[in-house]
């Protein structure tokens, strides 16, 4: 099946695959070739994929999965990185840095823009752990 992960910045995965895992809004899901159509929301989390017999991961922030029913698999995100690409150390202090400011913020709009920050660090580092 063929599977895409597209971001604003242009694409950030096209290869054809056995199997992908997806993080979705209400759980994590797995697709398979010949998979019932649906679309699901994402949260930040990780992708995973087999492809030719290796595993892929790549990091992804919220967006949305498309499953066509005919082996296509279309992945739209804000950002997406290959997990061989992601700086551990920056995404600990990212991590850390929104931890710190969360504890501080009570307006609602700065809190989910740093649930945001946070969640796309917890997705880089559980990438690079996968």
């Amino acid at each position: 099946m063929k599977v895409d992960v597209v971001t604003p910045f242009g694409p950030a995965l096209s290869t054809d695959a056995e199997e992908v895992t997806v993080p979705g809004l209400r759980g994590e899901f797995g697709v398979l070739p010949g998979h019932t159509p649906f679309v699901s929301a994402l949260k930040a989390g990780v992708v995973s994929y087999k492809a030719k017999g290796k595993r892929g991961v790549l990091a992804v922030g919220p967006g949305f999965a498309e499953v066509d029913g005919k082996d296509d698999v279309v992945i739209l995100t804000q950002q997406a990185t290959a997990a061989e690409s992601i700086d551990v150390a920056a995404a600990q202090r990212e991590l850390d840095e929104a931890d710190r400011q969360l504890k501080d913020a009570s307006e609602a709009g700065a809190r989910s823009e740093l649930e945001a920050r946070r969640a796309w660090a917890q997705a880089r580092l559980d990438a690079k752990k996968s």
